[in-house]
C-alpha cells in the first residue's frame, strides 16, 4: 500500500522527481550554460570588434592629421606636387649664394641694408650660380633700403634660373642692374623696375651660354631696361619672349655687337622710353661684329624719341622680320639707320610685316623709315610707312630704301 503523504522524504531526488524528469531538467540546465557561454563569447567578439575598430579610427585619425601636418609643411616649402625647395632656419640676407642643384624658395621678402655691405667684389644680394640652381621668389620683393651698397639684385650664372622675382633699387652710381646674367641663364615671370642704373644686364665670355629672357615686365630704371653686350672673341644666344621694358629713363633695350650675337625677340614691346625703344650699335673697341637678330610673333616699339636705331661702328648683320612689327608714333624717326659703316640687311619674310607710322610726333620732317648707312631692304612686299616722303636718305648717296605701302589714314578725332 501507498505510504501517506506525510511521509514522503522530499530530500530525495528519487522519490520527489520522477525518472524521466530529471533527464530534462539536466539537458535545461546544459544549454542554459551553453547559451550562457555564447552570450559570454558573443559579447567578448563585438566588444573586441569595437576595440579594433576605434583603435582603427583612432589611427586613421591620427595618421590623417599627420598627413595633415606634412601638407602643411610642403605648402609652406613651396606649391604641392612640387619637389620641396631648400629652406633656411633663419630669414635669407643680402650675401645669400645658391649653387649646383640647390632650390631657393623665397617665404618673405628681401631687403638690403647699408649695414649690411656686400661681402664681395660681385656685390650680388643673391647669387644663383650652375645648371639646376633655381631661385624661386614666389612673388616676394627682394630690394635695397637705400641706395649706394648693392649693386646686383639677383646674379644668374652658368645656367641657373630666377623666376617670379621682383627685384627693385639696386646699383650704384653708373653702375649695377636689378639682375645680371652672365654666361647663360634664365629670368621668368619676374618685374625689374625702380633700379638705379640698368634694369638687367646681359653679358657673357662663354661661347656655348644661352641667356632666355621671359615673361617679364621691366620698367622705370635709371638708365636702360635691359642691356645685352659679350666679351670679345665670342658667339652667343639671346632669346627675348613675352617682355615689355617700358618707361626707363634712356632705352628700353640695347644691344652691343661684338663677334658674332643671336638675338631673337618675340611677343615684346619696347615702349615709352626716354631715348630708343631698342638701339642696336657695334662695339667701338671691337668692331666687325655680325649680328643675326629675328623679330618674331609681335613687336610694339611705340612713344619713345626713336622706336627702333641702328648706329656705330662697323658691323654687319641681318635683321628678320618673321612676326609683325608695329613702329608707331616715335617723337623722331621710327626705323633708323644712322652710320655708313653699318651694313644691315633688314628682311621681311612673306609672312611678316614691317609698319613704321605716325612717327615724328614733333613735325620736324624725321622719317617713318631712314638709312644714312649701307642698310639695305629685301622682301617684295611687307613694309608700310607713311605717304608722304617718310621714308628718306641721310648724306649717304644711293642709299637703299624699301617700296612702303602708305598708312592707314586714321579717322579725325
Amino acid at each position: 500500500p501507498s505510504p501517506p503523504k506525510d511521509d514522503v522524504d522530499f530530500d530525495s531526488t528519487e522519490a520527489a522527481t520522477p525518472q524521466g524528469k530529471s533527464s530534462v531538467s539536466f539537458l535545461r540546465s546544459k544549454v542554459s550554460l551553453a547559451c550562457l557561454g555564447i552570450l559570454v563569447i558573443a559579447l567578448l567578439v563585438v566588444g573586441g570588434v569595437g576595440i579594433f575598430q576605434y583603435n582603427s579610427a583612432s589611427a586613421s585619425a591620427v595618421g590623417h592629421i599627420q598627413q595633415q601636418e606634412t601638407l602643411i609643411v610642403a605648402n609652406n616649402r613651396g606649391k604641392a606636387g612640387k619637389e620641396p625647395s631648400l629652406l633656411c632656419d633663419s630669414p635669407i640676407k643680402c650675401g645669400h649664394t645658391v649653387t649646383g642643384k640647390d632650390k631657393l624658395s623665397l617665404l618673405e621678402d628681401v631687403v638690403c641694408t647699408d649695414t649690411e655691405g656686400p661681402d664681395d667684389e660681385d656685390d650680388c644680394a643673391i647669387t644663383i650660380s650652375g645648371e639646376g640652381a633655381e631661385l624661386d621668389c614666389n612673388h616676394f620683393m627682394i630690394s635695397q633700403e637705400t641706395s649706394g651698397s648693392w649693386k646686383y639684385g639677383i646674379c644668374v650664372s652658368d645656367g641657373a634660373k630666377a623666376v617670379k622675382c621682383p627685384v627693385q633699387r639696386f646699383g650704384v652710381g653708373y653702375e649695377g642692374a636689378g639682375i645680371r646674367v652672365e654666361d647663360g641663364g634664365e629670368v621668368e615671370d619676374s618685374e625689374v623696375m625702380f633700379n638705379i642704373h640698368n634694369g638687367i644686364e646681359v653679358s657673357s665670355q662663354d661661347s656655348t651660354s644661352t641667356t632666355k629672357i621671359s615673361d617679364t615686365f621691366v620698367h622705370d630704371n635709371g638708365y636702360i631696361g635691359i642691356w645685352f653686350e659679350a666679351g670679345d672673341g665670342i658667339e652667343r644666344s639671346t632669346k627675348v619672349e613675352g617682355v615689355r621694358s617700358i618707361n626707363n629713363v634712356r632705352h628700353g633695350m640695347y644691344v652691343v655687337v661684338s663677334d658674332t650675337l643671336n638675338l631673337r625677340v618675340k611677343d615684346s614691346e619696347t615702349s615709352y622710353n626716354g631715348r630708343n625703344g631698342m638701339f642696336i650699335e657695334g662695339s667701338i673697341s671691337n668692331p666687325g661684329g655680325y649680328l643675326n637678330f629675328e623679330l618674331d610673333g609681335f613687336f610694339n616699339s611705340r612713344y619713345n624719341s626713336l622706336g627702333l636705331g641702328v648706329d656705330n661702328a662697323d658691323w654687319e648683320g641681318e635683321m628678320r622680320v618673321k612676326g609683325v612689327v608695329n613702329i608707331y608714333k616715335n617723337k623722331y624717326y621710327g626705323l633708323g639707320i644712322f652710320s655708313a659703316t653699318t651694313a644691315v640687311n633688314v628682311v621681311v619674310d612673306k609672312r611678316g610685316a614691317l609698319n613704321s607710322c605716325s612717327n615724328d610726333q614733333v613735325g620736324n620732317g624725321f622719317k617713318d623709315i631712314f638709312n644714312d648707312g649701307s642698310g639695305t631692304f629685301s622682301g617684295e612686299d611687307g613694309y608700310t610707312c607713311g605717304a608722304e616722303g617718310n621714308s628718306g636718305t641721310g648724306s649717304s648717296t644711293g642709299a637703299d630704301l624699301p617700296d612702303c605701302e602708305y598708312c592707314p589714314s586714321c579717322p579725325s578725332e
